[in-house]
C-alpha cells in the first residue's frame, strides 16, 4: 500500500489513518522507524517483538538455553 504524504515543517509527517489503524497506533503510540539502503519502513513496538519472539521461538527448547540453566552456569563459573 502507497500512499502520498507531505513533510511539513521540522520533518513532521501525519500517518493516515488508515495507516495508523492497520499499525495498531494510537496517540502517543512509539513506531520503529528503520531505514534501508532506499526504504524506510515503519512498524509498531508490537510488531517488532512479535518479530524477535518468532525469530528466538526455535531456540528456546534447546538443552541449556533456559535461565535457570544460564543462572547454574553463572554459579558455576563464580564459584558458588
Amino acid at each position: 500500500m502507497g500512499v502520498e504524504v507531505r513533510v511539513m515543517e521540522y520533518g513532521r509527517m501525519v500517518l493516515p489513518a488508515a495507516i495508523r489503524k492497520r499499525l495498531g497506533l494510537e496517540k502517543g503510540g512509539t513506531v520503529i522507524v528503520e531505514v534501508g539502503d532506499e526504504e524506510v519502513t515503519l512498524r509498531s513496538v508490537e510488531q517488532v517483538l512479535d518479530k524477535v519472539k518468532a525469530t528466538f521461538a526455535n531456540y528456546a527448547d534447546l538443552p541449556g538455553t533456559s535461565v535457570d540453566d544460564f543462572l547454574a552456569n553463572r554459579r558455576a563459573d563464580s564459584g558458588e
